[in-house]
């Protein structure tokens, strides 16, 4: 699945004669699925594993389930070479919607396969209906069947980051395969590129093509050359096979694991509008050489680590390591001495390594050896409240294992959560108290970790306080887990935070237009998503939290309807108004600003596009 060189006897690897973690670490079953090549975790604690051949599994409770939760019909999906079901991401808001979103390769009437993801629903049945699914980008070509790339996540921005290959050789058909395969450098088509979409398959606002000369790529999978896909995130990549999130970053921190061509495996820093150079660098070097890339485009970002193949990976005695595959952080105070690192995979080695820095350059260390195949990773719920790293491999004819952290003769410690308030008005501070958690061990000192439930990472501290401050409106679950000197954590503890935004007084203003797109223009285009300052004009004041308006969809070029979210967040966009193609309609709508006091306007239609005019009555503060 990785690449054109590793021979595709591979997927049928033999199961590791001995798998190797370091002292303290078990590696375990967790269950047999065959040629696995994605987990996802749900938040009641499903797992799921997609197939490389079409099949949605789901472990929970521990066991497999005997019936696939979806399974792709044998006309419907390419399944050769590195094609097939190769993602999986949950939405964050799945308690909610229930969607899941999976990539895979489909197979067109004729024959022709290219790369899609859709959202489909998943209920507490384990039984997803075909009929739900909701195409989001189709059209990601796949020429010689290797290079798709297929990795899923969603970022702590509440976006769907989306990785795709090259696709082997050029879609065009006038470059070439392999090395001399120009088409990542292509910004008009889906190849060798990171996506970032909503959860609805808009393009978020801050995505970096998107004005004049882009257009949505999402239907076909290209554009005009000479266009840039708004879809497009970062550029420049051969097969970025696995992307992954730091869940201790404030905001949204990935590493991309591109795969070489034939000498350097790289590690990328995820950033907006990068470009990573190949297929005129592979890595910090020129394509297939030992020799710095000379040819490097300008602005190019560069790895962050990289290795040689047929070498030791630097700062281990791992050799023969020529496939970069899986990756994962390493939660905060998970396991001793591995604050701050960084996991990644090699498929040909069979090897997990750590990859850590202390402020300068990224070095590794070996980790587990003779794992197999490995193809993904991820980190997710292991025990009473602890955590394991969780991985895929193709030995032993597939499996997904994990790795977990464990002393011989060690009790658990408890936890007791409570909070000086559980309710409030916004900005709602809560000091969260641990008093009453324990250890049956004498002696053994603890530290307490706090989930917040409002999207904010996990903090720890050896104090039996800690404050936080909501926000955001809702009902917030607070989430304690105690872990003691032995690294073993606690059964969880919550406790609920109720933060209301409080009683608003309403202003009405005289019928005041805020936006017009035909005078302030350009018309919104199909999919795209637009924000508007909703204070500092018509009388608004800046303490203003919502409005009351009149909103007009006025020459839509073909059916469809209007979306509105509060500004700089990932919310659901609501759906306020539908219309008929060339009819001009409008609707009353109660508008929620952001905390920048602004507002997006989604243009929820197939093509063409539309034009708006919001019109202000009144506010609330």
């Amino acid at each position: 699945m990785l690449r054109a060189a590793v021979p595709l006897v591979l997927f049928l690897a033999a199961a590791p004669l001995a798998a190797t973690v370091p002292a303290g670490f078990t590696d375990s079953l967790v269950a047999s699925v065959g040629s696995p090549t994605a987990l996802a975790f749900t938040p009641d604690g499903r797992l799921l594993v997609t197939t490389q051949p079409g099949a949605l599994r789901i472990v929970q409770g521990g066991t497999l389930l005997a019936t696939p939760a979806l399974t792709f019909p044998a006309s419907s999906i390419c399944n050769a070479s590195e094609q097939g079901l190769l993602g999986v991401a949950v939405d964050p808001a799945f308690a909610t919607t229930r969607h899941v979103f999976l990539f895979y390769t489909f197979e067109k009437p004729g024959g022709a396969c290219v790369n899609r993801v859709s959202r489909f629903m998943l209920p507490d049945s384990n039984v997803v209906d075909p009929a739900t699914e909701l195409i989001l980008v189709d059209n990601m070509p796949s020429p010689a069947g290797n290079h798709n790339a297929g990795d899923l996540h969603f970022g702590r921005d509440g976006y769907l980051y989306i990785s795709i290959g090259d696709g082997g050789c050029d879609w065009a058909g006038d470059s070439g395969c392999a090395g001399p395969n120009d088409a990542a450098r292509d910004l008009h088509v889906l190849t060798g590129k990171i996506l970032r979409i909503t959860r609805d398959g808009y393009i978020p606002l801050d995505n970096p093509f998107q004005g004049a000369g882009t257009a949505r790529c999402n239907v076909t999978g290209q554009t005009t050359a000479g266009n840039k896909c708004r879809e497009a995130f970062a550029w420049g990549l051969r097969n970025p096979f696995r992307i992954a999130f730091d869940p201790n970053f404030s905001g949204t921190r990935f590493f991309i694991n591109d795969v070489g061509q034939g000498h350097y495996e790289e590690i990328d820093p995820g950033q907006p509008g990068a470009d990573y150079g190949w297929n005129l660098c592979e890595g910090s070097h020129n394509t297939d050489t030992d020799n710095p890339c000379s040819q490097a485009p300008p602005g190019m970002v560069g790895p962050l680590f990289e290795y040689r193949h047929a070498q030791a990976i630097p700062g281990t005695a791992s050799a023969n390591c020529n496939s970069i595959t899986g990756g994962a952080f390493v939660p905060n105070g998970l396991w001793p001495a591995f604050d701050g690192a960084y996991m990644f995979g090699d498929w040909v080695c069979g090897g997990i390594f750590k990859l850590s820095s202390a402020g300068g350059p990224w070095t590794a260390a070996d980790f587990g050896q003779s794992l197999g195949g490995v193809t993904t990773m991820i980190f997710g719920s292991h025990g009473s409240g602890g955590r394991a790293l969780y991985y895929a491999t193709f030995a032993g004819g597939g499996q997904v294992r994990k790795i977990f952290y464990e002393e011989a003769g060690n009790s658990l410690p408890v936890a007791a959560a409570s909070a000086d308030v559980t309710s409030g008005s916004l900005p709602l501070t809560v000091t969260l108290n641990a008093t009453g958690s324990s250890d049956p061990n004498a002696g053994d000192t603890l530290t307490y970790f706090w989930g917040f439930g409002d999207g904010t990472p996990e903090a720890s501290t050896t104090s039996l306080t800690l404050g936080h401050t909501y926000v955001k409106p809702g009902t917030y679950t607070a989430t304690l887990r105690v872990r003691d000197n032995h690294f073993a954590f606690s059964v969880p503890d919550t406790v609920e935070i109720l933060a209301s935004a409080g009683p608003l007084d309403f202003h009405t203003a005289a019928p005041c237009r805020l936006v017009d797109t035909r005078s302030s223009g350009p018309a919104l285009e199909a999919g795209s998503a637009r924000s508007f300052t909703g204070t500092g004009a018509c009388g608004i004041p800046a303490t203003a939290k919502a409005l009351a308006v009149n909103l007009a969809a006025i020459s839509p070029a073909s059916a469809g309807h209007l979306q509105i979210a509060p500004g700089g967040t990932a919310a659901t966009p609501t759906s306020v108004l539908n219309f008929a193609a060339g009819q001009t309609r409008a609707n009353n709508a109660l508008v929620l600003l952001g905390t920048g006091g602004d507002f997006v306007v989604v243009a929820g239609l197939p093509a063409g596009s539309v034009h708006v005019a919001v019109d202000v009555v009144g506010w609330f503060e």
